[in-house]
């Protein structure tokens, strides 16, 4: 029962803290469960972390659903998938309240700028972790490359993980 208390604590502490959301959160489960809490590897997160990117859904909840049933079971992905999903919630449903008041406020919106170059400084560290585990080559580089631009030209991001994905199996 601990186990699942500890759960629920440490990814709710992550849902309160996710602001900006998706890759800006992985410093956060990486905080809990590989430093904090040791339910994974340093090597077993970044594993865990490229499978799921095969995966449909949040990152948030991909590592909440592995971690707590690593740890407890179904009762520990019940636990950790209620505790990241809980903040997020009643956050929404807060700022709905008070969202028009708050969205003329000069204050306001210097914070939310605040949070735009932070989260765009989380995104960077990742970037540089990611770029640190790869395993460079010529053709890394060039599935890197394509990927950029074809973002950059609006091109449907699954459609460019499914195509780095084959570009992998070929010429990686």
């Amino acid at each position: 029962m601990k186990n699942i208390i500890v759960l629920f604590i440490a990814f709710f502490r992550v849902g309160a803290l996710s602001i900006g959301g998706g890759y800006t959160l992985i410093p956060l489960i990486e905080r809990e469960v590989v430093f904090n809490y040791h339910w994974l590897t340093k090597d077993e997160f970044l594993e865990i972390l490229g499978i799921t990117q095969g995966i449909p859904g949040a990152i948030s909840m991909k590592f909440a659903t592995y971690t707590g049933y690593k740890e407890a079971g179904i009762l520990g992905v019940l636990a950790a998938n209620l505790g990241i999903l809980l903040p997020p919630v009643i956050g929404v449903m807060l700022l709905y309240s008070v969202f028009n008041k708050l969205s003329v406020n000069s204050g306001f919106k210097t914070f939310l700028t605040g949070i735009k170059f932070g989260t765009i400084g989380l995104l960077l560290a990742f970037a540089m972790e990611m770029a640190k585990s790869a395993k460079w080559g010529l053709n890394g580089v060039l599935i890197l490359i394509l990927s950029f631009l074809s973002l950059y030209f609006k091109i449907h991001p699954g459609l460019v993980i499914i195509l780095s994905g084959l570009f992998g199996l070929v010429i990686l």
